[in-house]
């Protein structure tokens, strides 16, 4: 063990006394396994039925954060789920993981008392700080599910698909891994085809040196950007880093959502709009 994991060792420590941070979670594998959790989430979808949204129209916006990280109240999330609620043009707001920063029921009721708020729904994933302290069962207890899809069909009769993908145990995993490909067999079914996950892919100049976890695993990511590229995706979302972050590899953009916590000064979150073309940009909160 270097001297910086030994220090981040030293720091977890001091920080698990103020109920902010999961010591064991940090640097070994936090909740279940991701392939019995995955086999939990398409279990789930096969009594539940897929996430069809019809009548939209041929344009049409999504509301895309991440990295809320509740442990006060929940005005930053609260006010981009109005913010999508108010527009001519909002659909639907996504949530890309760690919803959590502390341990307990608390975030996950809050989060989904916040996302009951407006006419339109809020659609969330897992994120590593949401399987922290054993968090993982109030995950299961609100949202059931973060390996699923949400079909959109518009009033000219074409299909949109949203992919929702879990990696917060930093991978996706062979079961996921291969549903996803199953999935994306039918990708001439659809106009446009987004995908979100809460671990970032790429390691950049500002989180090269991280802490465990932090990345999926080298061949995973590779296979990852040969499946978007092969199918066309219009669009794969990230969190976790905390950071703004645009690369374009294949055709395919990758876009990174920024920290909405209060750590952050000037916070922002993505609009994608969705007709003839997907296009995207940050709003600052």
């Amino acid at each position: 063990m270097n001297a910086r994991i030994i220090i981040l060792a030293a720091m977890a420590l001091m920080l698990g006394a103020c109920n902010r941070l999961d010591v064991k979670g940090m640097f070994f594998s936090s909740g279940s396994h991701t392939e019995d959790r995955v086999a939990e989430w398409l279990e789930w979808n096969q009594q539940h039925g897929e996430n069809v949204i019809t009548g939209v129209p041929d344009t049409y916006s999504v509301y895309a954060c991440s990295d809320i990280h509740l442990e006060g109240d929940a005005t930053r999330v609260a006010t981009v789920l109005e913010r999508e609620n108010a527009d001519p043009l909002g659909l639907f707001a996504i949530v890309l993981g760690d919803i959590a920063n502390e341990s307990g029921e608390r975030p996950f009721r809050l989060m989904d008392s916040v996302a009951r708020l407006g006419s339109d729904t809020c659609f969330v994933i897992l994120g590593n700080h949401d399987i922290y302290f054993d968090c993982e069962q109030y995950y299961k207890q609100y949202f059931h599910t973060s390996t699923y899809t949400v079909t959109v069909q518009t009033v000219s009769g074409a299909k949109d698909l949203f992919v929702f993908l879990d990696s917060g145990n930093a991978t996706h995993g062979k079961r996921q891994l291969a549903w996803l490909k199953e999935v994306l067999q039918h990708r001439s079914d659809y106009r446009h085809v987004v995908v979100g996950t809460h671990t970032c892919l790429f390691r950049t100049s500002y989180n090269y040196n991280t802490t465990p976890a932090a990345n999926l695993p080298e061949d995973e990511c590779y296979e990852l950007l040969n499946l978007m590229d092969e199918n066309d995706v219009s669009l794969f979302l990230m969190g976790h880093f905390h950071h703004k972050e645009e690369r374009l590899i294949g055709g395919v953009p990758y876009v990174m959502t920024d920290n909405l916590n209060e750590e952050k000064d000037t916070p922002s979150y993505l609009v994608v709009t969705l007709g003839n073309e997907v296009n995207y940009k940050y709003c600052e909160l």
